[in-house]
C-alpha cells in the first residue's frame, strides 16, 4: 500500500525542491549567448542547454548529487549520473512552461518583481563591468607604488566647512599667512576637538579613502590642500610635516598591501564612476536650498526611544520645517535626453516626512551628511538610467539572473497551487504503515559525557591526564579548550546519537561508562578527548510515540506522488526529447568544481 519510492526519484524531488527554494534558474529558449552551446533536451518549444546544465551542476553540494537505487552517489562522469541530474532540469522546465501557460506572468506581483529584479541585477552587472573587472588585477607597479609610501604619515592642521565657497575663502586666508586658529575661528563649521585641543589630524598613508588621502599627499609639506569634499563637508588641511613610521619588509607586507590596494582600487573606481554619471546627467544641488533644508531638520532627533529602547515610531517624528514661501524653491535636478527632472524643497519635504528615523539625515551630522544622503539616493536613479542607456536590462547576463528569480516565484506558486493530495491519515493507515516500517523507527542508543577540543595532540594528552586526576571540566576547558561552541556548552555531550563521520562521537560510542578516550584526531590539526558518563540503550519504538512522524511521512509520500503524476502529465503534454550524445560530452561534477589551477598570478588576481 505504501511502496517505497526509489532513491533516484526521491533525489530528483529533493534536488528540484532545493532549486525552487534556493537557486532556481530560467532556461527558456536562450542558448546563453553561445552558438557552440549544445542542446541536451527539448522541453516543449524550449531547450535545456549545456551551459545551463554545467552552471547548475557546479552549484551542487556533493551531498545533493543524484544517488542510485542503493542509496550511493552516482558517478557524475557516467551517463547514468548525468541523466539523473538532467531530469531535475527537465522537471523544472516543465513547471515553468506550465506556469506560463496558466498566465502567472500576468500576476501584478510577478510583474512588479520582474521590474525590481531587472533594476537590481542590471545595476549589479553595471558595477561588475565598471568596477569589478577593472579592479581584479593588481599590477606590479601598483604594488610598488603603495610600498613606496607605506609608513608615511602626514601631520596636518585642518578645518571643515559646510560650503565650498567658505573652504576656498579659508584656503586663501591661510595662504595669505593668517594664523590657523584665526582661520578656524572664521570658517570652521564642525565640532571643536575633544578637550579643546588643536585642530590637528594625522593622515597615515593607506588608512583613508583615496579621495581624501591623494590630495593630502599630493600637497607639498607646508602647503595648503585644495578643498576636499567628504561626507562631513569641505576639508582644508595644512600639511605641517611628514614622518616615516614602521615599514616592514616588502615580502612580509605583500599580502596586506595587495588586500588594501584592492579595496582602495575598488573604492576609487566607484567614486570616479559616481562623479562620471553625475556629470553625464548634469546632477546639481542648489546649495541655498540645501542650507534651508538643513536648517529645517528636527533638532535632537534620536534613533532609539530612551524609555522603550525601540526605534522612534514615524508617528512621533517631527516633519521637515520648510517655510511655505520656500516650498517651490528648486532643490536638486538631473537631465536625461535634454529633459530636466527637478525636485523642489516641497518635494523633498514629502520624501523626508515619510522616512523612518534611521533613514533621515540628522541635524548633528553637518551639512555634508545631508548633501551626501541626497546624492546617494539620486545616484540610484542615475545608475538605473545608465543601465537603460547601456541596454543592460536586455543583456543576457541580466535576463539570466532575473529569470532565475522569476522562475523561483513561478515554480513555487505552481507547486503550491496545483500539487494537491489527501492530507487526512486515518488510524488504519497509520497502523498499516507501522506494520511495514516499524524497524525504521527504532530508538537508537544515545550517550552523554564530556569533551574537550585541544590545539594539538600534546595538549590533548595533558588534558587527558588532568581528567584522570579528577580536575574539574571548567578548569580543563579554560586551560586546554580551543573550540568556542564546545566551551559554551561547558564541554557537555548530552544525549547524542552515534555518527561515525564525526571522530569524537565515534570515540564516545567505543567507550564504556567512565572511560576516557585517547586523543582523537579531528582532521583539522586539533585533537579531542572524550569521557563517556551515561549510556541509554536503544529500544523499539511504539506506534503512539511515532504517529506524528509517520503521519508527516505519509503525507510527504502522497505529495510526491501527486507531484510526480503532474510531471508525467506535463511531460506528455509538452513533449520531452533528450540528446544522450550531447549529454555524454558534459563534464563531471568533479571537473566543474575542481578545475585545474591557473598559473601563478603576478602579483595577484583578486
Amino acid at each position: 500500500m505504501f511502496a517505497k519510492k526509489s532513491p533516484v526519484r526521491l533525489l530528483l524531488w529533493t534536488a528540484l525542491a532545493a532549486m525552487i527554494l534556493g537557486f532556481a534558474a530560467w532556461t527558456g529558449c536562450s542558448k546563453s549567448g553561445s552558438d557552440e552551446d549544445l542542446v541536451l533536451a527539448d522541453v516543449g518549444s524550449s531547450h535545456v542547454m549545456a551551459s545551463e546544465y554545467k552552471r547548475r551542476l557546479a552549484k551542487q553540494e556533493e551531498s545533493d548529487l543524484p544517488r542510485g537505487d542503493d542509496g550511493q552517489p552516482l558517478d557524475m562522469s557516467s551517463l547514468e549520473g548525468k541523466r539523473a541530474f538532467l531530469e531535475v532540469l527537465i522537471n523544472k522546465e516543465l513547471m515553468r512552461l506550465k506556469a506560463l501557460q496558466l498566465g502567472y506572468m500576468k500576476d501584478p506581483k510577478v510583474a512588479a518583481a520582474k521590474k525590481s529584479l531587472e533594476d537590481y541585477n542590471a545595476g549589479a552587472i553595471l558595477w561588475e563591468d565598471v568596477v569589478g573587472t577593472p579592479s581584479k588585477t593588481i599590477s606590479e607597479e601598483e604594488l610598488q607604488a603603495f610600498y613606496a609610501n607605506m609608513g608615511k604619515i602626514r601631520h596636518c592642521h585642518y578645518l571643515i566647512t559646510n560650503f565650498k565657497e567658505d573652504a576656498e575663502a579659508a584656503r586663501r586666508m591661510a595662504l595669505d599667512g593668517a594664523d590657523w586658529d584665526d582661520v578656524v575661528a572664521e570658517y570652521h563649521d564642525g565640532d571643536a576637538p575633544p578637550g579643546g585641543g588643536d585642530y590637528v589630524i594625522d593622515v597615515p598613508f593607506g588608512q583613508y579613502g583615496t579621495d581624501f588621502e591623494t590630495p593630502v599627499f599630493a600637497t607639498e609639506v607646508g602647503g595648503i590642500t585644495e578643498p576636499i569634499l567628504t561626507v562631513y563637508g569641505w576639508w582644508v588641511l595644512r600639511v605641517d610635516k611628514e614622518s616615516q613610521g614602521e615599514k616592514p619588509d616588502l615580502e612580509q607586507a605583500k599580502a596586506k598591501i595587495l588586500d588594501t590596494t584592492l579595496n582602495r582600487k575598488i573604492s576609487r573606481i566607484k567614486n570616479d564612476f559616481r562623479k562620471e554619471i553625475e556629470a553625464k546627467y548634469q546632477f546639481t544641488i542648489n546649495e541655498d536650498a540645501l542650507w534651508k533644508c538643513y536648517q529645517g531638520l528636527p533638532e535632537g532627533e534620536v534613533l532609539l526611544d530612551p524609555e522603550t529602547n525601540k526605534p522612534t515610531p514615524r508617528s512621533e517624528l517631527k516633519p521637515l520645517d520648510i517655510k511655505p514661501e520656500d516650498m517651490d524653491l528648486p532643490f536638486y535636478s538631473y537631465v536625461v535626453n535634454g529633459k530636466k527632472t527637478e525636485y523642489t524643497l516641497g518635494d523633498y519635504k514629502a520624501i523626508f516626512d515619510r522616512m523612518s528615523v534611521f533613514q533621515r539625515p540628522k541635524k548633528n551630522e553637518m551639512l555634508g551628511s545631508l548633501r551626501n544622503k541626497i546624492r546617494s539616493e539620486l545616484d540610484k536613479t542615475l545608475l538605473n538610467l545608465e543601465t537603460e542607456d547601456r541596454g543592460l536590462k536586455q543583456d543576457p547576463r541580466v535576463t539570466s539572473l532575473v529569470n532565475e528569480k522569476l522562475e523561483e516565484i513561478l515554480v513555487t506558486k505552481i507547486y503550491k497551487d496545483l500539487v494537491k493530495y489527501d492530507e487526512e491519515v486515518t488510524p488504519e493507515q497509520l497502523q498499516a504503515f507501522w506494520d511495514e516500517h516499524q524497524d525504521e523507527y527504532r530508538m537508537p542508543e544515545r550517550r552523554s559525557g564530556h569533551m574537550v577540543v585541544c590545539r594539538n595532540e600534546e595538549d590533548a594528552l595533558a588534558a587527558r591526564s588532568e581528567i584522570e586526576k579528577g580536575t574539574p571540566w571548567r578548569k580543563i576547558l579554560v586551560t586546554y579548550g580551543t573550540d568556542a561552541t564546545n566551551k559554551s556548552k561547558a564541554g557537555r555531550l548530552t544525549d547524542v546519537a552515534n555518527n561515525p563521520s564525526q571522530p569524537a562521537l565515534a570515540a564516545l560510542f567505543a567507550l564504556d561508562v567512565d572511560q576516557i578516550s585517547d586523543p582523537v584526531a579531528l582532521g583539522d590539526g586539533r585533537y579531542a578527548v572524550v569521557k563517556c558518563e551515561t549510556v541509554t540503550p536503544g529500544r523499539p519504538a511504539d506506534l503512539a510515540e511515532s504517529s506524528e512522524a509517520i503521519g508527516k511521512r505519509i503525507r510527504k509520500m502522497r505529495e510526491e506522488e501527486a507531484f510526480q503524476k503532474l510531471l508525467a502529465d506535463w511531460r506528455e503534454e509538452f513533449g520531452v526529447t533528450i540528446y544522450d550524445e550531447n549529454l555524454a560530452k558534459m563534464p563531471s561534477w568533479q571537473e566543474l568544481t575542481n578545475p585545474p589551477l591557473p598559473g601563478k598570478p603576478v602579483p595577484r588576481n583578486a
